[in-house]
């Protein structure tokens, strides 16, 4: 995953694998594509309070607005405004394409996702390809993995389901899937999203190579 959808993700964040580890039909998304989250033209994802940079908390302007949608096939609009973090998040700002860039320290930048009342998946590969980020039947140890077309292959795990309402999110406590990913950013050890069935992508978090974290919680309008 590049830097810039390292961003795009932690915002606009919110697929059947059965045995540890099978990948079969892992990039296959079924379900239904009629779900608020992804057929709400005009809502909006944003940050729940402040974004965590390791013990340090800071308001950063940021949205996702959903401008199309289409067999659930859906677009959103990311804008961010990154003049006011500290310099450990705007590091990550200095790895993106001056393409996104805006004025000091802004972004924006159109990000594609698949959302159904399966899971959720991404085209950010350099390929365009569907990979799954999230399937809401998944288990422990399922993994979604894409191999691009330059041999490289990205692979998310499960790594925890959670079985009662254990997560705090906002005045909820609701259940949760994590999903990790490797990284190939140096100075980035993995990325690490937690999804929920009704709310999808509810956090997004960066893990350095020190242990050290970057993220935020997220939440929709049309949810």
């Amino acid at each position: 995953m590049r830097a810039l959808d390292v961003l795009s993700a932690a915002l606009v964040g919110a697929v059947v694998v059965t045995g540890c580890g099978n990948t079969q039909g892992a990039n296959e998304l079924g379900g239904d594509p009629n779900v608020p989250l992804g057929t709400t033209v005009g809502s909006t994802i944003t940050p729940i309070g402040s974004i965590t940079v390791g013990s340090s908390s800071v308001s950063v302007p940021a949205t996702a607005t959903l401008t199309s949608s289409s067999g659930g096939v859906v677009t959103f609009h990311v804008a961010a405004d990154l003049s006011s973090a500290p310099q450990a998040l705007k590091s990550y700002y200095d790895m993106l394409p001056s393409s996104v860039k805006t004025g000091s320290y802004g972004v924006a930048t159109d990000v594609k996702l698949h959302i159904t009342s399966e899971g959720i998946q991404d085209y950010f590969n350099k390929d365009q390809a569907a990979h799954t980020i999230v399937k809401y039947d998944a288990q422990v140890g399922d993994k979604y993995e894409l191999t691009k077309s330059d041999g490289n292959t990205i692979t998310r795990t499960v790594t925890a389901r959670s079985s009662t309402d254990d997560y705090s999110y906002g005045f909820l406590l609701i259940k949760t899937i994590t999903v990790e990913q490797d990284s190939r950013i140096p100075g980035i050890k993995k990325f690490r999203i937690r999804a929920n069935h009704r709310f999808g992508i509810v956090s997004f978090e960066i893990v350095a190579d020190d242990d050290s974290t970057a993220g935020t919680q997220v939440t929709s309008s049309a949810t």
